[in-house]
């Protein structure tokens, strides 16, 4: 009988913890058809006259997809889920579809980013002012990397014109990466990423620099390609936006890279005068 009761219970919490994440799946698939009709709202008003919009236009067909095969395997799990009442099975695949539905979640994301930042507040910003905001959040995710974090200011707070969003995006992006390339670089004794702003009276430079494995030349050239990754985890969009954001301000990206040394990727955008 006790043993009855145990199983039973087992049972009860598997069928809890089941209902729980069927719930989230509902959650994320309304935010997911959400999603899609912001992405219609979004090409139907595209423009195609410039050079920025037209790269928007051209990956729509692309990230459309790429979104279809994480909504397909999705679709298969649930049929998955109705064959079979092994509820070990059911956590399986509903583990898996959660992920896909992230994944889909995350590529629309990206896109959207990109597809409205026409309309977003342009004003001027110190890069040194919004780095010191970002510092507490780059220092504590290093903590946990046992990553050391250098942070070296230019005495010169000159501005540029941006919207703050988008480069406190781009910049997050960057570190997010150096920090993964660092992490993941177990032959470097010690785990460093430098964060360092400058200015010319032409051009304000945020500057990561990182001791990772490092970039091959054949990696380089299709850094800034949209959906290709070397991560296991990615969507491959990441530098994409981060490039097309800092082109539409005028500015670009310059990545300097020695494999077994380290990467240091500057971003450059004019500096504003008031």
């Amino acid at each position: 009988m006790a043993i009855q009761t145990v199983n039973n219970k087992v049972a009860t919490d598997y069928a809890e913890q089941y209902t729980t994440k069927w719930k989230v799946i509902e959650t994320k698939l309304v935010e997911q058809e959400a999603y899609m009709e912001e992405v219609l709202d979004s090409l139907r008003s595209l423009s195609l006259s410039t050079t920025y919009s037209e790269n928007i236009a051209k990956m729509a067909s692309s990230i459309t997809h790429e979104v279809r095969n994480p909504l397909t395997s999705v679709s298969g799990f649930l049929q998955l889920i109705k064959q079979t009442s092994n509820l070990e099975t059911i956590h399986q695949y509903t583990d898996l579809a959660l992920g896909e539905l992230t994944r889909a979640n995350e590529l629309i994301s990206d896109f959207l980013t990109l597809s409205k930042s026409q309309n977003n507040e342009i004003t001027p910003l110190s890069i040194n002012e919004l780095i010191m905001n970002l510092s507490p959040v780059f220092q504590s995710d290093a903590n946990l990397k046992g990553i050391n974090v250098k942070v070296d200011l230019s005495s010169d707070n000159s501005l540029c014109m941006a919207n703050k969003q988008h480069l406190t995006q781009i910049i997050v992006n960057i570190v997010k990466n150096a920090f993964e390339a660092t992490e993941a670089n177990n032959a470097s004794a010690s785990k460093t990423v430098t964060i360092k702003t400058n200015a010319t009276m032409e051009n304000v430079f945020i500057i990561v620099k990182d001791n990772g494995y490092g970039i091959t030349n054949a990696q380089l050239n299709s850094l800034f390609t949209p959906l290709k990754t070397t991560k296991k985890t990615g969507t491959g969009m990441g530098l994409f936006v981060c490039k097309q954001l800092v082109e539409k301000y005028s500015g670009k990206i310059i990545v300097e890279s020695t494999i077994a040394k380290g990467t240091t990727i500057t971003i450059q955008l004019p500096t504003y005068f008031s």
